[in-house]
């Protein structure tokens, strides 16, 4: 810097205030500038940081998207779902597909066929179905579809050096899934309703209740998983996009009642039926369980339940009407929670435990024989939920049930020893289908299933 860069410099610091007139002017500052200032520097800083995975993710498969004129693949779908799901928005997001499962027991084809096989009817039984339903759709939602950690090691992964998969818990919690329903006479349009409502009610609660809404790309992405599921579950006449697979779900004439006028899907099936409330009413009860009944607090908590289902889906179930104020006060409190969260909470650093499976490769010890899996999470009655090993673990679950955060101690009556995905759903069908599970888990990967989740894993001989 030369003499005359020196002396600009030094004339120019001369101008600036000195320290005690700095400080002086800022004790004339109110508070209420200061406090204005720090909530709008917050809110700056939650801007800048909360859209960042968003972002990234939109610059990685956007382009290849083109708006429409693109494509991805099905394993890019899931990569793109995830970020939603395990970040952004993971217990909206839990509560829409938990939803959207609940949704179809308000027509009446699904509800009878489910109180039938007795498994719903009971508390006894009802807790574990709930777990395993959603541990196996966690799993095949999140593990990838490739069963490989890279997504596009599959297409090249062919010949007599094939390798085996890296994690094939997702293809083998599918094949469970198909081989509980092979035991069912279950129509395409229920499994294509279904199918339906898990592709369009994430979207519907981002845009009622989220933080921010899905995107194009996003809404994509969960039409192209949810399509490469449901051609796994072979199930037919799946409408080509997802405005299409919207409209179907609105006016259908492939399912209609008189095969010769179009009717709206849940205005010819979503009646009510003494099945739907039965069904509806053991799973609230389910969900809720948690809930203390002191000061009817158990019978508010399913009254604002009741009032965020759609008129349609209430009057299936036959649910009264619930008053105005409390249903526009149970909406605006969960879109108050989103907008809190969307200015002034910082974005996730890992992926949530709402999600109730640990999408990672799980360490297992190669000496285990017939190694078991842990949720993340439990609901009241702790089904899968290791027994403690230490008095702080026992203390802290005695404190849980006698604050009725849990019903029970966990025990080997509720398989404390964990699960195994091929021995999922009734207890008749625990020791069933293993080999064809797995048979099948092979041929959705398209190559084998070998180490610890295989049958020889089973067995403890891998």
């Amino acid at each position: 810097m030369g003499p005359l860069s020196v002396d600009i410099l030094h004339r120019f610091l001369q101008l600036l205030p000195s320290q005690d007139v700095i400080l002086k002017h800022l004790r004339n500052v109110p508070t209420w500038a200061y406090v204005a200032g720090g909530i709008i520097g917050w809110m700056g800083l939650v801007r800048a940081l909360r859209w960042r995975r968003y972002n990234a993710i939109h610059r990685e498969f956007g382009p290849k998207w083109d708006n429409g004129r693109g494509s991805i693949t099905p394993e890019e779908a899931q990569k793109i779902i995830l970020q939603p799901i395990l970040y952004d928005m993971p217990l909206l997001l839990n509560y829409a597909l938990a939803f959207a499962l609940f949704k179809t027991y308000a027509v009446p084809s699904i509800s009878k066929l489910l109180c039938a096989t007795t498994q719903l009817k009971s508390k006894d039984t009802i807790s574990r179905r709930y777990a395993d339903t959603e541990l196996l759709i966690s799993t095949f939602v999140g593990c990838p579809l490739s069963g490989f950690l890279d997504p596009s090691f599959h297409l090249t992964n062919t010949g007599p050096e094939q390798k085996p998969a890296e994690d094939p818990r997702g293809a083998l919690a599918l094949a469970r899934t198909n081989y509980l329903h092979s035991k069912h006479r279950i129509s395409n349009g229920d499994f294509l309703y279904t199918l339906a409502l898990f592709v369009l009610e994430p979207n519907t609660w981002a845009n009622r209740y989220g933080w921010r809404k899905l995107s194009p790309l996003e809404r994509h992405a969960f039409y192209v998983f949810w399509l490469e599921i449901g051609k796994r579950m072979d199930i037919k006449d799946i409408p080509e996009n997802f405005e299409a697979l919207q409209e179907w779900s609105q006016v259908s004439p492939s399912i209609a009642v008189n095969h010769d006028e179009d009717r709206e899907y849940e205005r010819a099936y979503m009646v009510p039926e003494d099945s739907n409330h039965e069904l509806a009413d053991n799973t609230l009860d389910e969900l809720l369980s948690a809930v203390p009944e002191a000061f009817g607090l158990k019978a508010f908590a399913k009254r604002v339940s009741i009032a965020l289902l759609d008129n349609i889906v209430r009057e299936a179930m036959i649910y009264p009407e619930q008053p105005w104020l409390l249903k526009k006060s149970a909406q605006g409190l969960l879109i108050g929670i989103n907008l809190f969260q969307r200015f002034f909470m910082l974005p996730r650093g890992k992926d949530s435990w709402f999600f109730p499976i640990d999408i990672r490769l799980p360490q297992i010890d190669e000496k285990a024989s017939c190694p078991r899996l842990y949720p993340r999470k439990w609901a009241a009655r702790p089904w899968y939920r290791p027994e403690p090993t230490t008095t702080m673990g026992y203390l802290r679950d005695k404190f849980l049930v006698a604050i009725n955060f849990y019903t029970e101690m966990p025990g080997p009556h509720l398989k404390s020893s964990g699960y195994r995905i091929e021995e999922m759903g009734p207890t008749h069908w625990e020791d069933c289908g293993h080999e064809e599970v797995t048979f099948e888990a092979a041929k959705l990967l398209g190559c084998p299933v070998t180490g610890p989740w295989s049958i020889e894993g089973r067995k403890g001989t891998t």
